[in-house]
């Protein structure tokens, strides 16, 4: 291909991109390598100044383009979240619940506390709360990704509390490039620990070598050139990217739902799941109070449940997913004051969600449908289960696994671009201007299949019959539930519904900065001079969905909770200055120091006037370099906080006055609302899922954060750097609701009047879960404080040896401290330390340490590249008052089990994980490269507990999930 054929083709696919990615979201994606090149300025990311002379004040770890390609990573999160910065959390590998699309969390504070930016420049929000989706990212195309740490709100407005993520994409690609992936997963079955509850069970389990399973396959594609005699640079870039599904029947640590305890002493074992199996459980009871109960094979009763379900294997443990990214970048300068650009992304992506079937959860038949003893389909009820007949009538509630049906599924597809047009140039040779416009817009459409609808239930149940008291709908069958093995799998799929649900969000925003030289300085400064930013920015969000009548009602049975309609948007009008000021500059022990300032003025249409403001400072004594900095930062409250409608759905976690043996004592249990004859009675749900009356609120205000670091960077040899910076963030009047297990804990051991208001338990049974009408109250609301205090460090060195380079490095992590505070002002007790620990009161993971480190050869053609990554312990301890948890709520390391109520072996925690990383390049030639690599050589499978931590396949998520990751590609460039 010649220069200028190059050329024109560029210029034809960059504006064919941009024109389809301002009409339509369909998808593509790319990848290159390009020379660095020296620029006259440069912009850091937290700060808008351009200057050759300005540094970060604020701590910023980098992730170069090479660590995408030595890690396999095709998919921006697989590699972005490993670093210890950030949050643990894989979208692939999350099912139920999951956001459906990947995003990033500093500091396990939160992803909407994280502002996530591409080239300087917002995401559109996503459709989960609003929360940005960092999928549209091309991996492929990432020159490199800037961690930011500490709030940034000054220089870039709400949101960045955490800290900020910048994405920096190669917008001056040259040239073609093609390449493409293959990747998979393989894994040795060999956990004794969970195949021994498996065989308890009867169940079928994979054991031995896997194969290769998880398929994913990928394209990128690049093209781009200069013209105009270099005035103008134009490229675009497109990727495919699919991955096949991997269920958690396919690796025996996931095959087995175990219960919450993760460990049992009962014949069953501990593989269960959920009390809603095969065959029917039955709470029945009258006048005189109730009982448990199940059919045996003849169709008799007995008393008790029958065995729980075993919902794992049919759930999805990675999800597939195809995705189409696009995009293009445009620009040409007319001339220095005048500088028009252009830049496009899109992306298109198919998704599906797979859980176990659904089924009658519960269900109940109240005493007012008149059944009684004599009642044809109960059978011998009464005189199986001992009830008399003089006791009133019947009440039954009925929990069946769809077995008939298959699994619930959902698929989903996702339209988003997002577009920047804007214009530059030099005003004077001393200041510059820049005005941009960004537009995004999400589209999602997900439908939902094989749920039961509620209102179809009781008609089935009591035989269809239009004059009974359940009445009747079209096409409805008896669903015979009354008999072993008796329902027809046509009167399963008559109770079936299909949903639906639409979500758009978009985001417009006008920026405009001018920046500069004051040409004033301090004397003692050498002559450097004050260089400023003044500029003023307006955004405005839209969020609406709508769903189909049943989803909006509440009516689907396996659902969680209704999905009615939400419509809002929200606006900011803002105004920002930025100021780096030379202090000091000489020959002396301290050759510099300046500040970096900053200060916006935010007028929220909901909230009013927020100030936020930055000052930082960074002095340069030769060989070290001290930065820090106090930063406020805001987060405004999203549409989802605002406007989304009260209503009842479920909580992960466990009922501690449930079970036969409660962890709570009887006094304390009363204090949450269980009488006397209900304890020790209270139905516990095994799959520790327990409902929630939960909204948003219109009232809210931005919550506060502040900020400080302090660090230094030290050069104590050539081409040797040691970087390490304190972190200490403290967030207040958080946008959040008291989680429910907070308000059970401390309503239980404290008794607070105002807590204890918030449970509502079943009258009758003293449970969370059977009814709609029974929860914990856990709204939305300007409560709670959260802290984090840590320290980073980061070690980058590179030498000649052997003939080649090498070059290593470290990026680790420590948490000293991450602090929840839900009840300030009502019980301090309740603050808690989730640093090195886990506790279903936490949430995330987050070990005291992590790192990643990296030794990498270079040699002519070839380079070789190891990786280590480390994840700390964590201690099985309650981040409320550092009391070991015990066996009934938790599996102990390494699956092993222990006796009820005493501490776990291995003094009760999560031993650290080691994972090692090869992979190497080969270069044929000019144009033509192939990487191969494997990630978790040694094939370790991820930490195992009990249900309260597991978030996905009886993992707490985060570690590699599946087992050793092979992957090739193998790239063309011209």
């Amino acid at each position: 291909m010649t220069k200028l054929n190059e050329l024109s083709g560029a210029i034809r696919f960059a504006l064919l991109a941009g024109s389809i990615s301002l009409v339509a979201a369909p998808a593509f994606a790319q990848e290159d390598e390009d020379d660095v090149e020296v620029l006259t300025a440069v912009q850091v990311t937290g700060s808008r100044i351009q200057s050759q002379a300005v540094t970060a004040s604020s701590p910023v770890a980098e992730i170069q383009r090479e660590e995408f390609q030595f890690a396999g990573a095709t998919r921006v999160d697989d590699l972005v979240n490993q670093y210890p910065q950030l949050q643990l959390a894989f979208d692939s590998q999350t099912n139920n619940p999951s956001t459906g699309y990947a995003t990033v969390d500093l500091r396990g504070l939160g992803p909407s506390r994280t502002l996530t930016l591409v080239n300087g420049q917002r995401l559109p929000p996503g459709p989960v709360a609003q929360i940005r989706d960092i999928s549209i990212i091309p991996a492929a195309l990432i020159t490199r990704v800037d961690i930011l740490t500490g709030g940034a709100s000054a220089v870039y407005g709400s949101d960045a509390v955490a800290g900020v993520v910048n994405f920096v994409l190669d917008t001056e690609f040259e040239g073609v490039s093609v390449s493409a992936g293959y990747s998979a997963y393989q894994h040795d079955n060999s956990n004794d620990y969970v195949q021994g509850e498996l065989r308890k069970r009867g169940f079928p389990f994979e054991d031995g070598d896997s194969g290769f399973d998880g398929v994913s396959k990928n394209v990128d594609i690049a093209i781009g050139g200069r013209f105009a005699d270099g005035a103008g640079h134009a490229m675009a870039w497109l990727t495919w990217r699919d991955n096949d599904p991997l269920f958690q029947g396919q690796r025996d640590y996931s095959s087995c739902a175990l219960s919450a305890a993760g460990a049992s002493t009962s014949a069953l074992g501990a593989c269960g799941g959920s009390p809603t199996n095969p065959t029917g459980n039955f709470y029945v009871f009258n006048n005189s109070g109730g009982t448990g109960a199940s059919l045996n094979a003849d169709g008799s009763w007995r008393t008790g449940y029958g065995a729980p379900y075993n919902f794992a294997p049919i759930n999805y443990y990675q999800r597939p997913d195809e995705r189409f990214t696009f995009g293009a970048s445009i620009k040409y300068e007319i001339n220095e004051h005048f500088k028009p650009y252009l830049e496009t992304m899109a992306i298109n992506r198919q998704d599906a969600l797979q859980i176990a079937e659904s089924g009658t959860f519960f269900i109940l038949l109240p005493q007012s449908l008149g059944l009684t003893c004599d009642t044809p389909f109960l059978g011998s009820l009464c005189n199986d289960l001992g009830f008399d007949p003089a006791d009133g009538n019947l009440g039954v509630y009925v929990a069946k696994r769809n077995v008939e049906g298959g699994p619930r599924r959902q698929l989903t597809e996702d339209n988003t671009y997002r577009f920047v047009l804007g214009m530059e140039g030099e005003i004077n040779e001393n200041w510059s201007y820049n005005v941009s416009f960004l537009r995004g817009r999400t589209a999602n459409d997900t439908q939902g299949f094989n749920d039961f609808l509620f209102s179809r239930i009781t008609s089935a149940l009591l035989g269809c019959d239009a004059n009974g008291p359940g009445g009747t709908f079209a096409g409805c069958l008896p669903y015979n539930v009354w008999q072993p093995n008796s329902v027809d799998p046509a009167a399963a799929a008559a109770l079936a519904g299909v949903s639906f649900n639409k979500i758009n969000t978009e985001l417009t925003s006008l920026n405009a900065y001018v920046t500069g030289d004051t040409g004033f300085g301090f004397g003692w400064a050498d002559g450097a001079t004050v260089q400023l930013v003044a500029g003023a920015e307006t955004r405005r969000e839209n969020y609406s969905t709508i769903s189909d009548n049943d989803s909006a009602a509440g009516n689907f049975a396996g659902a969680g909770a209704a999905a009615p309609p939400i419509t809002g948007d929200t606006s900011v009008d803002e105004i920002f200055l930025e100021a780096a000021v030379p202090i000091y500059a000489g020959d002396g022990l301290i050759q510099s120091f300046d500040l970096d300032l900053g200060y916006r003025l935010s007028d929220y249409d909901r909230s009013g006037n927020a100030n936020t403001y930055k000052i930082g400072f960074i002095a340069d004594a030769g060989m070290v370099r001290v930065r820090g900095g106090f930063n406020r930062a805001i987060r405004a409250p999203s549409i989802n906080n605002l406007f989304n409608p009260q209503r009842t759905g479920l909580f992960g976690g466990s009922d501690p006055c449930a079970g036969t043996n409660p962890t709570f004592t009887q006094a304390q249990c009363a204090n949450t609302g269980v009488s006397a004859a209900q304890y020790g009675n209270v139905p516990a749900n095994s799959a520790d899922q327990n409902n929630q009356f939960f909204g948003g609120n219109p009232d809210l205000k931005p919550e506060d954060a502040e900020t400080w670091t302090l660090g230094f960077v030290v050069t104590p040899i050539e081409n040797l750097t040691i970087t390490a910076d304190y972190y200490d963030i403290f967030i207040e009047d958080t946008i959040t609701a008291i989680a429910p297990q907070t308000i059970l804990q401390f309503c239980g051991t404290t008794g607070d009047p105002f807590l204890c208001s918030l449970i509502v338990r079943n009258p009758v049974s003293g449970d969370l879960f059977r009814q709609n009408t029974s929860f914990v109250i856990a709204t939305t609301n300007n409560f709670g404080e959260t802290s984090a205090r840590g320290v980073d460090l980061g070690v980058n060195y590179s030498f000649d040896a052997l003939g080649g380079r090498f070059s290593a490095s470290l990026n680790g992590s420590y948490n000293i401290e991450t602090e929840l505070n839900p009840l300030p002002g009502i019980n301090e007790d309740a603050i808690t330390d989730c640093a090195g620990v886990i506790d279903p009161n936490c949430g995330a993971t987050q070990p005291k340490w992590r790192h990643v480190a990296a030794l990498r050869y270079s040699r002519d053609a070839y380079t070789l590249s190891m990786r280590w990554r480390h994840i700390g312990k964590l201690d099985y301890e309650s981040a409320f008052d550092g009391s070991v948890l015990t066996a009934d709520r938790l599996l102990c390391a390494e699956g092993t089990p222990v006796t009820s109520g005493a501490p776990c072996r291995g003094n009760g925690r999560i031993g650290s994980l080691n994972y090692i990383d090869l992979a190497g390049s080969y270069s044929f030639g000019q144009y033509v490269e192939l990487t191969m690599g494997v990630n978790n050589i040694f094939d370790k499978e991820p930490p195992i507990t009990g249900a309260s931590l597991a978030l996905n396949g009886n993992s707490p998520g985060g570690y590699d999930q599946l087992g050793r990751f092979i992957f090739s590609n193998i790239s063309f460039k011209f």
